[in-house]
C-alpha cells in the first residue's frame, strides 16, 4: 500500500471522480454510480488508474449529491466504485444512509477484503459497511478474469450485508457472461462501464 487510506477525506463532502446517473452493469437493476477519487492500493491493471491519485477532483456536499441521486427517476439504487470508496468512509456512510432511507439499495466495490474492513485496519469502515446492501470485495488481479456477474477477477466476492438481495444472491454466483456498456459521447469520447469479458480483453491485447 503506497498511500494514506483517508487522504483528503471530509465528513460532509465526497471527492467525486465521475458520475453516471443510469447504469445497468454495476449491480442489480438500473443504478446511479459514483466513482470516488483516491486509492491507496494501486492494483496492477486497474481499470481506472486516473482515479488513484489522492487529489482534489469535484467535492460535492452530502446534500447536493443526495439530492441528485434521489431526483434521478426509475433507479433501483446507488453503487460506489473508485478509486477506493472506503478511503472516504465517513462521508459515504452518511450518503448511503440517506439513500437507503429513501428506499433505494446501496452497493460498493472495495479493493480491501471484508475481513480487513471489519478488522479496524481501514478507519471508519464499519460505518459504511453497516449502510450497504451489497459489497464486492478484494483487489483486482490482472489475468484472473471472473465468470461471475459484476466481478473483475476471480478472487472477488459478492457479499450480502443485508437481507435485501439474499434470495437472489445464489443466482448471481452462477457462471454468466460479463456485462458492459459502451457509450460514445457527442464529442466522440468512448466510455466503457462494467466488466469487460475476458475474450474481449484478449482480443484487444492481440
Amino acid at each position: 500500500m503506497n498511500g494514506p487510506i483517508n487522504a483528503l477525506s471530509k465528513p460532509d463532502a465526497v471527492n467525486v471522480a465521475h458520475i453516471v446517473e443510469r447504469c445497468a452493469v454495476l449491480g442489480p437493476g438500473i443504478r446511479f454510480v459514483v466513482w470516488t477519487q483516491g486509492c491507496p492500493l494501486r492494483c496492477p491493471g486497474c481499470h481506472n488508474p486516473q482515479f488513484q491519485p489522492f487529489e482534489d477532483r469535484e467535492w460535492m456536499s452530502l446534500e447536493s449529491l443526495t439530492d441528485r441521486i434521489l431526483r434521478t427517476r426509475h433507479i433501483e439504487g446507488m453503487t460506489l466504485v473508485g478509486g477506493e470508496p472506503f478511503a472516504q468512509s465517513l462521508a459515504l456512510a452518511a450518503l448511503t444512509q440517506r439513500v437507503r432511507m429513501a428506499g433505494r439499495s446501496t452497493m460498493a466495490y472495495s479493493g480491501f477484503t471484508l475481513e480487513q474492513l471489519q478488522s479496524g485496519f481501514v478507519p471508519n469502515a464499519q460505518e459504511l459497511l453497516s449502510e450497504l446492501d451489497l459489497l464486492v470485495d478484494g483487489p483486482y488481479l490482472s489475468g484472473r478474469s471472473s465468470d461471475r456477474l459484476w466481478r473483475g477477477s476471480d478472487n472477488q466476492r459478492l457479499i450480502c450485508l443485508s437481507d435485501r438481495y439474499r434470495r437472489q444472491a445464489a443466482l448471481w454466483d452462477l457462471r454468466a457472461d460479463q456485462q458492459f456498456e459502451l457509450r460514445v459521447s457527442p464529442s466522440g469520447k468512448v466510455e466503457v462501464l462494467g466488466i469487460w469479458p475476458a475474450t474481449l480483453i484478449r482480443r484487444l491485447e492481440q
